[in-house]
């Protein structure tokens, strides 16, 4: 039996615990569409921008996000791969009827 590291399942406890509050989910969700500016995902998501800012902040901290600045606004998108692969993997399991199909 194969040995994981306690501290590579910390760091995934940590991305899942991340990633766990519905607004954060929310967010991810609508970035697979592609990059959305703060004012859209604060539409989105119905949350005021501070709020939005802090789970902004949490996630590109925890380097799930990257944002750039186009013009005045801030744009986000997923940064890691590996989050898209686990959002869709959450989209296919609990809303099925919204994502694209896999083949």
């Amino acid at each position: 039996m194969r040995q994981i590291p306690q501290e590579d399942i910390r760091a995934a406890s940590e991305g899942l615990r991340a990633i766990g509050h519905e607004i954060r989910l929310s967010i991810l969700c609508h970035l697979l569409d592609g990059p959305k500016s703060a004012q859209t995902l604060i539409k989105i998501t119905g949350t005021s921008q501070s709020n939005l800012s802090q789970h902004l902040a949490k996630m590109r901290m925890m380097g799930i996000l990257t944002n750039e600045r186009c013009g005045q606004q801030m744009s986000y998108r997923i940064a890691n791969d590996g989050f898209v692969d686990l959002v869709e993997a959450l989209c296919h399991i609990y809303c099925p009827e919204v994502c694209p199909s896999q083949e």
